[in-house]
């Protein structure tokens, strides 16, 4: 299913108060949507409301914690008291990496880094998707995974686990939706100017560390192409949603990495026999 446009849209942005997600919520906001600006922040989403409302844009600011279940679901009731006729435009965008390497990750980091990368995507389905079904209005849900979704390093345990995930979850759910009229688009962003690498700012008190000592070797080096502008990836995102394609890459320097990675798994099956003993 395409959304093609997204004038008289509700659309909701996780994340938003900076990076990808302020920037899905500009862009939103410019091609018509009316926007719920998400962040775990209450100040930093008004900021960005304010931005918004000062050009014209109907836009509401709502504080939450996507790695909590019970905030997401507040979410949905502030959501449906502003906008009556429902969400058309989902943007599962909230993210945070911590650099630890397995061997050195405490349980609470598992916890926040897979509670706001992988839970805070299901939270969102769970929260919006069955609205949207019922809605039998054009609808799309952008889930943003990650390079490290499909290219995992040695730096990226944690991240790369979530974004795995995000990455299975979007091509199911992709699948499931075939039917209807809720699209699905995943958003795989290379290098890109944002503040991640300050997420650990706004970890949650119950998820702080149970103990403390020298963080790792934060970032894998891939030789990628210069960091784009979040404004940039906002756009091939928009532009991808509106075009009903699966998934949109930011950066051409992974294709070559992704033929190399599927090739070595392909090589998995030369050790394969022709035929295998019966039991």
């Amino acid at each position: 299913m395409t959304l093609r446009t997204f004038a008289g849209t509700t659309a909701v942005v996780t994340g938003a108060a900076h990076g990808i997600g302020r920037a899905l919520a500009l862009r939103l906001a410019l091609a018509g949507s009316r926007v719920v600006v998400v962040d775990i922040r209450a100040e930093d989403a008004a900021a960005v409301v304010d931005e918004l409302t000062a050009q014209g844009a109907p836009a509401l600011a709502v504080a939450c914690d996507v790695s909590s279940r019970a905030d997401v679901a507040a979410l949905g009731e502030q959501v449906a008291a502003w906008a009556p006729d429902g969400v058309q435009v989902l943007c599962n965008n909230a993210g945070v990496f911590t650099p630890r390497h397995a061997a050195t990750a405490t349980h609470e980091d598992w916890e926040w880094v897979l509670g706001v990368c992988l839970w805070g995507v299901i939270h969102g389905i769970e929260e919006f998707l069955p609205g949207m079904l019922e809605s039998k209005r054009d609808c799309h849900i952008l889930n943003t995974a990650s390079m490290n979704g499909y290219l995992p390093s040695r730096h990226s345990t944690l991240y790369s686990t979530a974004k795995y995930g995000v990455v299975g979850l979007s091509e199911t759910l992709r699948m499931e939706l075939a039917s209807t009229r809720v699209g699905v688009t995943l958003l795989n962003p290379a290098a890109v100017r944002t503040n991640i690498s300050r997420a650990e700012e706004v970890r949650p008190e119950r998820m702080t560390r149970s103990r403390q000592d020298p963080e790792d070797e934060a970032f894998a080096d891939y030789g990628l192409s210069p960091a784009l502008d979040p404004e940039q990836v906002a756009d091939l995102a928009l532009n991808a949603m509106s075009a009903g394609r699966e998934a949109v890459f930011t950066d051409h320097v992974l294709k070559p990495l992704l033929e190399q990675r599927f090739a070595r798994v392909l090589d998995a099956f030369v050790t394969l026999p022709s035929a295998l003993p019966e039991r």
